[in-house]
Parts: C-alpha cells; structure tokens; sequence
C-alpha cells in the first residue's frame, strides 16, 4: 500500500505517471482502496515488505537482467523509453518506492492482468533461484 499511496502522490519520475498529491491524503487513501476493492488474491503487503533486503552480486545480477529482463524492461531497466514493452524498473522513480520484497514477489509470481508473468518455477517463463532474483535486486540497486 505504501508503493501504491506513494506513487499516486509522488508520481513516478521519468515516466507518464505525474503526482497527484493535490487530491490530498485522504483522497489518495480512498483510491488505494477502490483499488485493493477489485484484487482477487488477499493482500499480503505488510508480509511482502517486511521481506530482508536483498544480498545478491550485482555483476551476476546485470547478467542475468541482460538476458531475462532487458527484452521487456530495456538495457538498464529504462522501461518504454528505451522501446521496451516493461516499465521502467531501473529509475530511481521506481527504486526509491518498491521495497526488495515487492521486487522479490513480483519476479517470483509476476502481476496479475499485466504483462508481467512469473520467472520462478517450472510453469515459469525462466525457472530463477532464490539467488538469482536477489542478483538482479541487487543489480537494479546499483542503477541511478
């Protein structure tokens, strides 16, 4: 929920999303709730984040988001500017809201009515350790 109220309000740096901190606090409470209103799975944000940081080599990491996630997210994670189908996981915009366990979850099971489908498991799109989702976690803190 704090990725959700913080992006709303703050907006997302070089990207299309632009802050709506003039709707107010509770206005932007409200519609985090409209929101959560429609999820089908029960919300396990407070579990997510409370997640440890991430302890990976960034080298392996860059590897890894090179030929696993560049194709959607863009070389160094630029997202649609960089004419990647992804958002932009690499700026800073991002970065400084997801915490590692946001990241973690969304690789391990993706997101659901995205394009972002899960990388963990044999069903996946590439069955990632444990390990190399912390990598590419570590790699994307390198970013500026």
């Amino acid at each position: 929920d704090k990725f959700l109220l913080s992006t709303i309000r703050d907006g997302r740096s070089g990207t299309s999303m632009i802050p709506y901190a003039h709707l107010g606090k509770k206005k932007i409470e409200a519609t985090v709730a409209y929101l959560r209103s429609h999820q089908q799975e029960p919300n396990r944000s407070k579990e997510i984040d409370k997640q440890p940081k991430a302890k990976g080599d960034p080298k392996q990491g860059k590897l890894l988001f090179d030929q696993v996630c560049s194709t959607c997210h863009g070389p160094e994670g630029n997202g649609y500017a960089a004419g990647g189908s992804g958002t932009a996981v690499g700026k800073q915009g991002f970065l400084a809201k997801a915490s590692d366990g946001f990241i973690r979850e969304t690789i391990r099971i993706g997101r659901s009515n995205t394009r972002m489908l899960s990388f963990q498991g044999p069903a996946a799109l590439a069955d990632l350790s444990d390990q190399e989702i912390d990598d590419i976690i570590t790699y994307l803190r390198t970013l500026k």
